[in-house]
């Protein structure tokens, strides 16, 4: 490629656009349901593997959030019933997470919610452009789940 660079700078500006659109749309969406985005996404992260428990530590880690805001969320879920808390054996303080069958239809629920919208973003796309998007899409997530702390400065 013969300017590599500028097509990586050009690459993090789109990203930061499409960043910026996404929140956006998604704050609109978002408006008529019954979770706010960030609750939704850190009850979205349990049915990954809605066996597992989480504690708010773990989840501030890998949801790269502080652990206060964390918390907040985690507090409304457990109110409204789509988490359980356990209080952990060997120290009462800590308390394991994990998602309810409520929690896991109301995920269910707010993605069917949102499939209407997201087919119509997609709805010009092909099949094959699809695949290849989220195949470097992945690709480009894998890289930069694996090097969280590996930035480069000058």
């Amino acid at each position: 490629m013969e300017n590599r660079p500028q097509t990586e700078i050009r690459l993090m500006v789109l990203f930061g656009i499409l960043q910026q659109l996404m929140t956006t749309r998604q704050n609109k969406l978002f408006t008529h349901l019954e979770l706010t985005p960030s609750q939704f996404g850190v009850l979205n992260h349990f049915t990954h593997k809605p066996e597992r428990s989480w504690m708010v530590t773990e989840l501030a880690e890998v949801m790269e959030m502080n652990q206060p805001g964390i918390t907040k969320i985690v507090n409304v879920l457990i109110d409204k019933k789509l988490l359980v808390a356990e209080p952990d054996k060997a120290d009462r303080r800590k308390r394991h997470l994990k998602i309810t069958d409520q929690g896991l239809n109301t995920c269910k629920n707010t993605l069917q919610s949102l499939l209407p919208d997201i087919s119509h973003i997609f709805e010009q796309w092909q099949d094959d452009d699809l695949s290849e998007l989220q195949l470097h899409l992945e690709k480009l997530m894998t890289w930069l789940d694996n090097h969280r702390e590996d930035i480069k400065r000058v």
